[in-house]
């Protein structure tokens, strides 16, 4: 990967946008938060997999001071389903991922 955890002075990170390494650093995002959701919603559920599909979708850019907004939309049960979402930026780079969680039988 070309990203690192280097720091400057302030103590930010240094990794600047590539679009080149994009895919693969979003693959790996989704793939950490899908292990840690199933991995928590199995604790939850007694050693069972959770009955939940789940639905990622993440996505990065360079940060330019600029606005991003994201938005999506779904038919859902407000009692079973849910949705979570985390944001990074250092200055220079922004990551957005949201998780979908819809319960079937």
């Amino acid at each position: 990967m070309a990203y690192t955890n280097e720091r400057n002075a302030k103590g930010r990170l240094t990794w600047v946008y590539d679009s080149l390494d994009a895919r693969d650093v979003i693959q790996e995002i989704v793939a950490d938060c899908q292990k840690k959701v199933v991995a928590r919603m199995t604790a939850d559920n007694f050693d069972q997999k959770p009955r939940y599909k789940l639905v990622f979708i993440a996505s990065m850019g360079e940060n330019h001071s600029q606005m991003v907004r994201n938005a999506s939309r779904c038919l859902w049960d407000p009692a079973e389903d849910g949705c979570a979402s985390a944001t990074w930026t250092n200055g220079r780079v922004y990551a957005v991922a949201t998780c979908f969680a819809l319960y079937y039988e």
